[in-house]
């Protein structure tokens, strides 16, 4: 069987369609895991390796093989769209305030509370002002509150960024945010 896989080897090296070596070596694995029973053991491991080294050149990272098989009964994925995906860094789209401050101040304000933080988004915020060449002013009394958003003063301004707990837990109307940023 060894000598049958070095023959099946070389034939598919010397004739093999291009990457010939490649296809050489699988012919040649292919080989030994079909005529031996004992290497059946080293193909699904060897398969999972092949497949995980494809998968993290394509930027996709598996914690164990438990996490993998578990993957086979997912029927749903949730995924978000804030640029991530697309562009692999989110990045702001739009600023669209409410009566009040104009597009621009409320990047200014948001960007300037957004220094202060480490999140993902924080970062895209204030890399959105830096494009649109927006003047930060520094923010005092920042705090990052986990799950929620952050909160400062900035110029004397009470700031705050955050999802809609956050909202209600300040004692704010949200109104309908979602309606608006679906037109």
């Amino acid at each position: 069987m060894i000598g049958i896989a070095v023959l099946s080897h070389i034939v598919c090296a010397i004739w093999g369609p291009a990457p010939a070596l490649s296809y050489a070596l699988i012919a040649a694995v292919a080989v030994l895991i079909i005529a031996c029973p004992c290497a059946l053991g080293l193909a699904t491991p060897m398969s999972i390796m092949t497949n995980n080294g494809r998968e993290e050149q394509a930027g996709v990272l598996i914690k164990n093989a438990e996490a993998l098989e578990r993957f086979e009964r997912v029927d749903t994925r949730i995924v978000d769209k804030t640029g991530t995906l697309t562009m692999g860094k989110p990045k702001p789209f739009a600023v669209m305030p409410e009566e009040g401050p104009d597009e621009v101040e409320v990047l200014r304000l948001a960007a300037s509370l957004e220094r202060g933080s480490e999140h993902q988004l924080a970062e895209a915020i204030v890399k959105g002002a830096d494009e649109r060449n927006v003047k930060m002013a520094n923010a005092d009394d920042f705090e990052a509150v986990p799950g929620t958003g952050v909160k400062g003063v900035v110029e004397g301004k009470a700031v705050a960024l955050g999802n809609l707990a956050m909202i209600r837990e300040l004692g704010l109307e949200a109104g309908d945010p979602t309606a608006k940023a679906r037109r």
